[in-house]
């Protein structure tokens, strides 16, 4: 009953959390005029002809032109969270239900978390169905939609049973465009390009491995000419020695898996990761702060006050937009870095596909048992042997697009959100 009761929770949470999207972009464009002709309700009911009773919606927007006694266009939004593939029958369900409340121009959009099966993509291709795929709530992708024969932009069509050209005019054409545009616009990921202040430079990937290793040659110069694995003992002599970094461990608040004072020079961690695969990259994420971060003119209440980023497990990249999210993604990736250099870590991913009798290269994962048990295997193997959680390994293994992601059943995203609480981020 708690595992049904969690499961439930999680899966209402990612509906309302879904929908306010689109009742937040829908809302925002509301301006004065446009107020009284864009309704939007969720969990409203409207009647079936055919069952003779209302059917429940989880959220629906309708427009009402200037003096119209009912709506002339209707979208009708569902959100579903499934473990697994959308089963055919949902969408034929949602299809069936969209036609027992036609009448007027309906534009069907089926949200989940998880893909369609064959034929339900196909079903919804044929019916003219919005389709919309998430493995979170923040983390979306449009993977069915048309484009406007007339001017080629991309709009949401309507169902085709249900097209009425009688009812449009300039009016409503000028509404059901804005509505169009807001949604297909919510379900894009954003990219903030904005000027960076506070004194944080703006590294790159390339930038960053650049400076990782020439601090891992000065650690253990086997690192990167023998493909050693960094000890934590070598990593923390190296702080003492060095950078003169007052290293210690502190108990108390598991939340907090560790800090650093660069104005005082002390590094703390928490006493509960010691021994533990994820204490290398939490040494190594506030060695970051220390190397990136030198000049850093952000203050302590300034900086709690900006979000987190959270990593986008379907792009593989963190959303960056704010100080912070820079500050916290540099020192990530210089820890990830610093664990696992990228040539010297692809050498040992080869010599453990060849100690476990599989050819080099690319990682090919599908939903077939010995590929799958292959897989864990392997991440179990390099997991040990650099001392990270398998978290990390499967990131770094992805971020190198070293894995042929081609399971139906479970993304790579997805296997490494089980594996959320183990990722520094």
């Amino acid at each position: 009953m708690t595992n049904k009761l969690n499961t439930t929770k999680i899966g209402d949470k990612f509906e309302t959390q879904s929908l306010e999207i689109i009742k937040k972009v829908i809302e925002e464009e509301q301006l004065g005029h446009l107020t009284d002709h864009i309704r939007i309700f969720q969990k409203k009911e409207y009647y079936s002809n055919l069952r003779k009773k209302n059917i429940k919606f989880d959220l629906t927007i309708e427009v009402w032109p200037p003096g119209a006694t009912r709506y002339v266009i209707l979208y009708i939004i569902e959100c579903k969270d499934y473990e697994t593939r959308v089963p055919v029958s949902k969408i034929e369900d949602f299809h069936s239900k969209i036609l027992q409340v036609a009448g007027v121009n309906v534009k069907g959009i089926f949200i989940s978390n998880s893909p369609l099966q064959e034929g339900g993509f196909n079903i919804a291709e044929s019916v003219g169905m919005m389709v919309i795929q998430g493995e979170s709530s923040d983390d979306y992708k449009i993977i069915l939609h048309k484009k406007t024969r007339q001017d080629n932009e991309n709009k949401i069509p309507f169902i085709i049973e249900t097209i009425e050209d009688s009812i449009k005019d300039i009016g409503v054409e000028h509404i059901e465009k804005l509505i169009d545009k807001k949604i297909l616009t919510a379900f894009k990921i954003i990219s903030n390009d904005s000027k960076i202040s506070y004194s944080i430079d703006r590294l790159s990937k390339d930038d960053i491995k650049i400076i990782v290793d020439q601090e891992l040659n000065k650690i253990n110069k086997k690192i990167l000419t023998d493909a050693y694995a960094i000890s934590i003992k070598d990593l923390i002599d190296y702080l003492k020695n060095n950078y003169d970094i007052d290293f210690t461990y502190f108990e108390g608040n598991s939340n907090m898996l560790g800090f650093c004072n660069i104005r005082e020079n002390t590094i703390k961690i928490n006493k509960t990761l010691q021994g533990t695969r994820r204490e290398l990259f939490v040494i190594g994420h506030e060695f970051g702060h220390f190397v990136l971060h030198p000049k850093l003119t952000i203050g302590n209440t300034l900086y709690d006050l900006f979000e987190d980023s959270e990593y986008n497990f379907r792009t593989g990249k963190h959303d960056l937009v704010n100080p912070k999210h820079w500050i916290e993604w540099q020192a990530n990736y210089f820890a990830t870095s610093l664990a696992l250099p990228k040539a010297q870590f692809l050498v040992r991913v080869w010599k453990c596909q060849d100690s476990l009798n599989r050819s080099r290269g690319k990682i090919y994962l599908d939903d077939q048992y010995e590929n799958v048990k292959d897989f864990n295997e392997l991440v179990n193997k390099l997991s040990y042997l650099f001392n990270v959680s398998k978290t990390t390994i499967i990131y770094r293994l992805k971020e190198m697009e070293q894995i042929n992601d081609q399971s139906r059943l479970k993304s790579i995203g997805q296997i490494i959100s089980e594996y959320r609480s183990e990722l520094f981020i």
